[in-house]
């Protein structure tokens, strides 16, 4: 079957616009992006470069074939020094809305957004066992926190007035309930006025991994909604990357209008209760070796670089930067929905060869993220390369450092 029986010409130039216009040709002298790229030696036929110049010639439909668009993990490394500034995740996105709308997607992505369409989030859970499960974990919670009473203590749910809304990622109360208690940990010890929401139980976006921008802007109306109901001040992210960088960066503007409160990670909000002295750490409490991995999303695209590096500096006597590290930072591998595609399997790793090298050369026995994506990635590199190596989040250093 020909291009032209499957991308009218109207789409392809729709596509092409959307891509960055006129500005694709500009790109055709130009391999900064093509050095860059993590994959390039997995997919030497189909990398960056390859993307602007299909685009603009009209071989759209090589680019929804080829695996190489689910295999990107839309990181913008590629990005960082293109000299026209094109949005290679953009890029990205669109094609994969494009093979979707063709049938080609990963079935577990799509299954996903069906979810997400049916009720709301891609876990499948409604709010009242989403409030079930919080109460049972809150309970279990607060039997091991000392400074917890947990005859009087419930998990805030539904609190009206109160500063901060937190909105967690699924694995804190599926595959990594330990993480739900520490962030329970640090709230506590910081006596954080804050709530969860009955209705939100989800911070990520698969259908941002999609392209599907309609249920990308549901997900953000959800959000945007339960924060103006609950009247809070502040939305505190987990650390889920492309969670949070979609609420600060793209939110306002695919909603078309202001926010109306501040969206924080929970690691910037630790910071600044640090800088306060509301939060109270031992230094040097970390006796192990610790490096930080970037979360592509938290910083090459937020730019927040130091405030977790700041925590990390003092919790840990050892503290090791990788090469390279923050805006040129090296992928891990698992971002970008390509961890939520059971297609990519051991490639996902093999790809990532490259990231534990970079670990593995900075002698480290911790190596720190602040995104769950990135947590469960880097978990999966350890035990496939045997890595004798802890990977924690920088909240679990950070609760685990709490001063008495």
């Amino acid at each position: 079957m020909t291009v032209e029986n499957i991308i009218t010409e109207q789409q392809a130039s729709s596509i092409a616009a959307t891509c960055g216009g006129e500005d694709l040709r500009e790109c055709l002298t130009c391999d900064k992006c093509l050095s860059t790229c993590f994959l390039k030696d997995a997919y030497p036929n189909m990398n960056p470069r390859e993307l602007p110049r299909k685009i603009y010639h009209g071989r759209i439909q090589e680019l929804v074939d080829s695996e190489f668009i689910w295999a990107c993990t839309l990181c913008s490394r590629c990005t960082v020094d293109c000299p026209k500034g094109l949005q290679m995740d953009l890029i990205v996105r669109t094609l994969r809305h494009l093979a979707e709308s063709q049938g080609k997607a990963p079935k577990r992505l799509v299954e996903g957004i069906e979810k997400i369409n049916e009720v709301g989030n891609s876990v499948g859970i409604d709010s009242q066992e989403f409030v079930e499960t919080l109460e049972w974990l809150g309970e279990e919670a607060a039997a091991e926190i000392d400074y917890i009473d947990e005859e009087t203590f419930s998990v805030p749910i539904d609190k009206n007035g109160v500063e901060f809304l937190y909105i967690p990622n699924p694995r804190e109360y599926t595959s990594m309930p330990h993480m739900f208690s520490v962030y329970l940990k640090f709230f506590s010890a910081v006596k954080a006025d804050w709530t969860f929401a009955s209705d939100v139980c989800d911070i990520s976006n698969w259908a941002y991994f999609m392209g599907d921008q309609e249920t990308c802007t549901k997900l953000l109306r959800n959000i945007v909604d339960a924060a103006g109901r609950l009247g809070v001040k502040t939305l505190v992210s987990t650390e889920c990357g492309h969670g949070f960088s979609i609420l600060r960066r793209d939110a306002e503007k695919m909603l078309g209008q202001p926010l109306g409160f501040e969206v924080v990670s929970v690691v910037e909000l630790a910071h600044r209760y640090f800088e306060e002295g509301r939060l109270r750490l031992k230094q040097g409490h970390v006796k192990e070796r610790v490096t930080y991995h970037d979360p592509c999303e938290v910083s090459r695209k937020l730019g927040v670089y130091e405030p977790p590096r700041e925590l990390l500096k003092f919790v840990a006597q050892d503290y090791i930067e990788m090469s390279p590290h923050g805006k040129y930072g090296l992928c891990c591998g698992g971002g970008g929905g390509v961890a939520q595609n059971a297609d990519m399997g051991r490639k996902r790793l093999e790809n990532a060869k490259e990231k534990h090298d970079q670990i593995a050369q900075t002698g480290a026995a911790i190596v720190a993220t602040s995104c769950q994506a990135c947590l469960a990635q880097l978990n999966d590199i350890v035990t496939f390369y045997n890595m004798t190596v802890n990977v924690k989040s920088v909240m679990e250093l950070v609760v685990e450092s709490l001063a008495d």
